[in-house]
């Protein structure tokens, strides 16, 4: 089959206008978060071991953090809109997330948006968080979902894919995908790796990029 489509978005800070889980550990975690945040930017530690060392220091109930996601996660207005437009086009869309199964899924399900999801798996145990990587590479210890993987497994089926993101995380993807729709961190790292990308704010924009896709 010919022309085979498939795009692939990032969640926080993509689909949703905030980085939810920034927002929980802003919330529920001590400030020594933000310090392990700096070495994962710094690129001296992988999203894995940030992810883990981070949750660690939450202390709040699955309960309590799926009221506050709540009120502090707004989704991209545009982004049902982009939705239909990729099942109109046949175009196959998944979301591929270092965030976690238990916000991810909730918020989806809440607004009604049902797209194929790969995410990181939280387990909660006596107010600690501990996570799981189901769609891991187990041969780099680096990211917790590897979406290099997914990337990879649509073109072995004969996928061009377009990639739709806006971190560190998105780095890998963007350098192997067709075309990159890129904000705020991943576009600065596409500057730096002379990355060829589009800059987007809304799926709106990225809907007008990919109607001359061919």
């Amino acid at each position: 089959m010919q022309n085979k489509r498939a795009v692939l978005s990032d969640f926080d800070g993509t689909i949703t206008r905030t980085d939810v889980a920034e927002a929980i550990l802003d919330t529920f975690a001590p400030s020594e978060w933000r310090e392990i945040e700096e070495l994962y930017r710094a690129r001296k530690i992988g999203t894995r071991e940030s992810m883990v060392r981070q949750f660690a220091l939450v202390r709040a109930r699955q309960e309590e953090l799926l009221r506050f996601v709540d009120r502090v996660a707004v989704i991209d207005e545009t982004f049902r809109d982009f939705v239909d437009f990729c099942k109109r086009r046949g175009f196959v869309l998944e979301i591929v997330s270092e965030g976690l199964d238990f916000y991810v899924q909730h918020l989806l399900q809440k607004w009604d948006v049902r797209v194929p999801v790969r995410t990181n798996r939280a387990i909660f145990e006596g107010g600690h968080v501990r996570i799981e990587y189901p769609w891991a590479d187990g041969t780099c210890t680096l990211c917790g979902t590897c979406k290099l993987l997914r990337l990879f497994e649509l073109r072995a089926q004969g996928y061009r894919t377009a990639y739709i993101g806006n971190g560190h995380s998105d780095i890998c993807p963007a350098i192997e995908a067709d075309l990159v729709f890129a904000k705020s961190e991943l576009a600065e790292l596409c500057r730096e790796e002379e990355i060829d990308f589009t800059p987007f704010d809304r799926f709106s924009d990225v809907q007008r990029g990919l109607r001359a896709w061919a």
